[in-house]
């Protein structure tokens, strides 16, 4: 058994790792925007947009580790890739047209 819970460490730390490269990658190319029209709030929409991915990463983590089952890493890395595509393709534009426009 020590074998499988190794084996199981290893998977969720890799994906999870490779999950937070990802937003690391979100984060470098939002702070260093070389678009001529820089304005405060679309610093603050990505301010608010990593917090919330983070945020959603570390529960998605947390729950991983504690209940030790095979089927999170695969549901919760696919939940996430989903939830931040919507989040980042529906809900920022949305908002901003709403709020800020």
């Amino acid at each position: 058994m020590k074998n499988k819970d190794t084996i199981y460490d290893i998977v969720v730390h890799t994906i999870n790792l490779i999950l937070l490269g990802a937003i690391g990658f979100l984060a470098f190319f939002s702070v260093f925007n070389i678009s001529p029209n820089k304005n405060m709030t679309s610093s603050m929409i990505a301010f608010v947009t990593l917090t919330l991915l983070t945020v959603m990463w570390a529960i998605n983590y947390w729950l991983q580790v504690k209940k030790r089952k095979w089927v999170l890493p695969i549901a919760g890395t696919v939940l996430f890739v989903a939830i931040s595509f919507l989040i980042l393709d529906v809900g920022i534009p949305f908002f901003y047209d709403v709020f800020i426009r």
